[in-house]
């Protein structure tokens, strides 16, 4: 992972990572920081180990495939001879999901589209219910909630850009759109994936920035529920490396001009 200067970003979810295991009691992978999840297939699964102690009850969890890729991690985490190869079950927490320029797109006129919660026109950007290199290839997964449905609530969203929103919908082979999640839409916040399946859908941000939506999860199959947070960064941020630069310049310039404003800015975000 690119060094990044310390942000709002890496504190709030180590606090979420340390509350949600509190809360699930799980022995899922801990982590100090938060590390990047750039491309390939990761499920968000619903998870129950039935007993009375450490690890047992429901959880939320990420469980990458072998061609996911993710920055940072050691090559003890890491399966050899795979692309990826990130093994085990990680806390919701511990990564955060990229989401590059590519997929942004002008969201279409029509009512059917006002759960984006953006005008007509406007950049949205969707990915994950279709594989593309390059790009997360996020989805959902009840193979581990003891053998019943899972419900994966939006229970709000944490932490979002001035006037971003988020919505989760699924477009069928006839172009129907059907909608899960929907910030802009209250009571619109509820996805149910049947039994033993993974199942992949469209997440839509209207915004370029750092998302958290706080989830919680249910199953048919066991009692309780289990409770995530889930991260989001639309449109990579600077690297360290690069803020540096920028830093070292616009320093020079001061110095060089001491009494005369500044009167331009780094562009942090490309264009939509």
């Amino acid at each position: 992972m690119s060094l990044l200067l310390p942000s709002r970003r890496s504190i709030s979810l180590v606090a979420a990572g340390l509350v949600a295991g509190v809360l699930a009691g799980t022995q899922l992978q801990a982590m100090a920081t938060a590390y990047d999840y750039t491309a390939g297939h990761c499920d968000i699964g619903l998870g129950y180990t039935s007993g009375t102690g450490s690890g047992s009850g429901p959880r939320l969890y990420l469980q990458f495939g072998g061609d996911a890729v993710a920055t940072g991690l050691s090559s003890s985490q890491l399966t050899a001879g795979e692309p990826g190869g990130i093994v085990g079950e990680w806390s919701t927490s511990s990564f955060v999901t990229v989401v590059p320029q590519s997929v942004s797109l002008l969201r279409p006129a029509g009512a059917e589209w006002d759960f984006l919660g953006t005008p007509a026109g406007q950049p949205v950007w969707v990915f994950g219910q279709n594989s593309q290199a390059g790009v997360p290839f996020l989805g959902f997964n009840t193979e581990k909630a003891g053998g019943g449905t899972g419900t994966f609530i939006l229970a709000s969203v944490l932490t979002r850009p001035t006037d971003g929103q988020v919505s989760l919908f699924q477009i069928g082979g006839f172009g129907t759109t059907t909608v899960y999640w929907s910030s802009a839409e209250p009571g619109v916040d509820e996805l149910t994936v049947p039994a033993q399946t993974h199942a992949h859908y469209n997440f839509g941000f209207t915004k370029p920035g750092y998302y958290e939506l706080h989830v919680s999860g249910t199953g048919s199959g066991f009692p309780g529920q289990a409770t995530g947070v889930l991260a989001f960064q639309v449109v990579p941020e600077p690297s360290a490396s690069i803020a540096a630069v920028l830093a070292g310049l616009l320093a020079g310039a001061f110095l060089r001009s001491r009494h005369r404003h500044l009167t331009g800015r780094a562009r942090l975000w490309p264009a939509a």
